[in-house]
């Protein structure tokens, strides 16, 4: 079994968040939609944040600077096929409006109202549905696990918290 690691950023600006619409030339989710992101590379395994830090800029040309209030608050674990796949997900705002295009996708600032008008993964969807029902200063992280249930995918959230308070 294999692992593979990665990191995606729902950036928000005025109230509409930076989305990407993956190029179809992409060998994992061609043509959908997701937050900015990618894969760790073997020096930030152990530092999620340093990857979504790095992508983010590579795919947007935001910095750093140009970023506040970058929390993780969603890891999501599922299985596909002889792959473990994690993904470490984070929400922050920016000051930053105007971002490059790379040939990683299209980028588009898009309100919450209009995220169901965009084609996501499964898991990505069933967690931005969970996140629109969290209270604003529900800053927990969240992991999720995708299970089959008869054909169909279900998510078994839980709050990752620490019991040695």
């Amino acid at each position: 079994m294999l692992l593979r690691n990665g990191t995606a950023a729902f950036l928000r600006n005025n109230n509409k968040y930076l989305l990407i619409k993956r190029s179809e030339s992409k060998v994992l989710l061609p043509g959908l939609w997701s937050g900015v992101g990618g894969h760790m590379e073997p020096c930030e395994i152990n530092d999620p944040l340093l990857t979504c830090y790095r992508e983010i800029e590579e795919e947007t040309g935001i910095t750093k600077d140009k970023i506040s209030e970058l929390e993780l608050l969603y890891i999501i674990i599922r299985r596909s096929k002889d792959e473990i796949r994690q993904s470490y997900i984070y929400f922050g705002e920016t000051t930053q409006e105007e971002v490059i295009q790379t040939k990683e996708g299209t980028l588009l600032w898009v309100p919450e109202s209009e995220w169901t008008d965009r084609q996501f993964s499964s898991t990505f969807s069933k967690m931005l549905t969970h996140y629109k029902k969290r209270k604003k200063e529900d800053r927990a992280v969240y992991v999720g696990v995708a299970e089959d249930d008869l054909g169909k995918l279900r998510m078994i959230w839980a709050k990752c918290e620490d019991f040695e308070k």
